[in-house]
C-alpha cells in the first residue's frame, strides 16, 4: 500500500529535516556552555603550605684561578757563555739546586789577580806599620822630627787605605765568581729553558727560566660586593670562612682553603672585592694559571625563609610571585629573592611564615581573586 503525501506535508518534513539539526545544535552548544561556565565557577583545587624557615650556612660563588706563592725568573747576574744546565725542564728543584753554569775562567782570574793585590797592599801595610812603630820610639829620643813620625802615619794610613780597597775588589771578585754558578732560590717546579747552553748571556739577556712553588699556592677570584657583605655578616673573621675550589669535571679538591688577603675597597667598575685563599698542594693537584670555581662557606649558622622554586612564577627581570590563598581566594604575592638552597628561593621580602601559599595545583590558577579548594595543607602534616 503506498503512501500519498500532500505537498503541504512534504514541506513539513524537509522543513523539520532542516530545524531539528540546527535546534539540537544549539541546545548542545548550549548545555555544553553552562557545563563549562559551572566548572570555571567551582573553585580549583590546589595543595598548599606555609613558607619555611631553613638554617644554613652562608656561601658564595665566585670564579678563582690558581696563582703559585713564588713564581721567580731566573736571570744570569754576569756575562759569559752558558756551558751547562743540570736538570731537566718540568722537574721538582730544591732551593740551592745547581741549574746552570756559565764559564768561570774570567771570574777565576779576576779573583787571583785580586788576591795578589790584596797580598802586595797587605806587605805594604805591615811594612808601613813598622815604620811608624820606629819613628813613635826615635821621636822620644829626639833622634827624628815629628814631621817624620806624621810622614810614617801618613803613610801606614795610605797603605791601610789601599789594602781594604784591594780586600773589597776581592769580595767583589769572589762573588761575580759565585754568580757563574746559578741555582735554584726557592723548592718548585720548573718550567722550560729560554735560554740554551752554549749561548752568552748577560743580565740584560732575561729569564734564563722560571721556577715556580708548588705548596702551598694561592686562588686569586673576585667576589661580588652584596656576596662580600653578606659573608661579613655571616663570620667574626674571614679567616674563619671555609674555601672550596671544583675542578672541570665537576669533583671538588680534598683540601679546604683559607682567605689570606682581602683587597681594601670594591671596584666601583666591577662591583667586587679582590680576594686569595691559600690552599695545601702537596700533591700538586692545583696547577698554577688553572682556572676552577671557588666556593665560600660561612660557620655560622643563618636563618632563611623560603620557598619552593616549583611554586614561583615570574623571573630574574620582571620579578617572582606567588599565589597565596586568603578567604578560599587567589592573591598575588610579589617576592624578592636573593639565592637558591636545595631548589628553594630565599625570600628577603613579599611573604612570611603565616603566609599560605599555593606549592601545587599552580596552572589551575587564571587570575587574582579566583575561587580554591585547598585539598592539602602540608603545613599540617
Amino acid at each position: 500500500m503506498k503512501i500519498r503525501l500532500t505537498r503541504k506535508q512534504v514541506g513539513i518534513i524537509v522543513l523539520l529535516i532542516i530545524i531539528v539539526p540546527i535546534i539540537y545544535n544549539k541546545t548542545a552548544g548550549a548545555i555544553t556552555g553552562f557545563i563549562q561556565m559551572q566548572a570555571m565557577r567551582m573553585p580549583k583545587e590546589v595543595i598548599v603550605d606555609n613558607p619555611h624557615v631553613e638554617e644554613v650556612n652562608v656561601s658564595a660563588e665566585a670564579t678563582g684561578r690558581v696563582e703559585a706563592q713564588y713564581s721567580i725568573d731566573v736571570i744570569a747576574r754576569v756575562s759569559g757563555f752558558l756551558l751547562k744546565k743540570y736538570f731537566k725542564e718540568g722537574d721538582f728543584v730544591k732551593k740551592g739546586q745547581l741549574l746552570f753554569q756559565i764559564d768561570p775562567k774570567e771570574y777565576q782570574l779576576n779573583v787571583n789577580n785580586a788576591q795578589a793585590s790584596v797580598n802586595q797592599y797587605r806587605a805594604l801595610y805591615t811594612n808601613a806599620q813598622q815604620e811608624w812603630n820606629r819613628a813613635n820610639a826615635l821621636v822620644k829620643e829626639d833622634l827624628i822630627s815629628r814631621s817624620d813620625v806624621d810622614s810614617s802615619l801618613a803613610a801606614r794610613n795610605q797603605n791601610k787605605a789601599l789594602l781594604d780597597a784591594a780586600v773589597q775588589q776581592l769580595e767583589l771578585a769572589r762573588v761575580n765568581l759565585g754568580y757563574t754558578t746559578i741555582k735554584s732560590p726557592i723548592d718548585g717546579r720548573i718550567g722550560k729553558v729560554n735560554i740554551t747552553e752554549g749561548n752568552y748571556v748577560t743580565a740584560s739577556s732575561g729569564s734564563l727560566v722560571n721556577v715556580a712553588s708548588v705548596s702551598p699556592v694561592y686562588v686569586t677570584f673576585s667576589l661580588k660586593g652584596d656576596d662580600f657583605v653578606k659573608l661579613l655578616r655571616a663570620s667574626d673573621k674571614l679567616k674563619d670562612v671555609e674555601v672550596k675550589v671544583q675542578f672541570d669535571d665537576g669533583s671538588w679538591y680534598d683540601k679546604i682553603g683559607t682567605v689570606n688577603f682581602v683587597d681594601n675597597k670594591i671596584d666601583k667598575d666591577s662591583g667586587s672585592v679582590t680576594m686569595r685563599a691559600s690552599f695545601d698542594n702537596s700533591k700538586g693537584w692545583l696547577v698554577p694559571g688553572a682556572y676552577m670555581k671557588v666556593k665560600l662557606i660561612a660557620p655560622k649558622l643563618v636563618q632563611y625563609v623560603t620557598v619552593p622554586q616549583a611554586c614561583t612564577k615570574g623571573d630574574a627581570m620582571s620579578g617572582y610571585y606567588v599565589w597565596a590563598v586568603e578567604d578560599n581566594k587567589a592573591v598575588r604575592k610579589n617576592i624578592e629573592v636573593s639565592d637558591d638552597i636545595n631548589n628553594n628561593w630565599v625570600v628577603e621580602s613579599g611573604i612570611d611564615t603565616k603566609d599560605t601559599i599555593v606549592v601545587s595545583g599552580i596552572q589551575n590558577i587564571a587570575n587574582e581573586g579566583q575561587k580554591l579548594k585547598i585539598i592539602t595543607n602540608q603545613s599540617e602534616k
